[in-house]
This record gives C-alpha cells, sequence and structure tokens, in this order.
C-alpha cells in the first residue's frame, strides 16, 4: 500500500514540476510542492518501537543488553 502511496505522489510531484517549468509560474505550484514533498518524505519515516524496561548502548564497539526491569516483590517485571 505505501508503494502505491509514494508511486502516486511521485507521479503528482512529477506533473507539478513538469508545469512549474513549462509555464514558468512557481509560486502558486509551490505549496503544492512543498505538501508532496513532506508527505513523500514522511512515507519513508519508520517509527522504531521501544523496548520497555531495556536499553541497548555500545561500549568500545560491543553492544550490551541492560534489562532493568523493577518490581521485586511489587509485582513488577518484564512482560
Amino acid at each position: 500500500m505505501k508503494n502505491i502511496f509514494r508511486t502516486v505522489l511521485f507521479a503528482i510531484l512529477a506533473i507539478v514540476l513538469f508545469k512549474g517549468f513549462s509555464t514558468q509560474q512557481w509560486p502558486p505550484l509551490i505549496i503544492a510542492i512543498v505538501g508532496i514533498s513532506i508527505l513523500l518524505l514522511s512515507t519513508f519515516v519508520t517509527k522504531a518501537k521501544s523496548t520497555r524496561g531495556s536499553s541497548i548502548y555500545v561500549s568500545g564497539g560491543t553492544s550490551h543488553t541492560d534489562s532493568n526491569c523493577g518490581g521485586g516483590d511489587s509485582g513488577g517485571g518484564c512482560d
């Protein structure tokens, strides 16, 4: 679905740019270009899943996982 949306946005952007170059009337098209560009860039941004209770850090080229789920006697812990 994302690929179809990207293809449509690229096609619209190409048409808007062609119209801008052919008519040389850029001011009305700038809003469309900026809007389409923002939508297009947002399709490439991926949200990383957060890991609750643990963190990964790199020290000296070696990655470490620190799991601090807490809890103790309070019933907490990692899910």
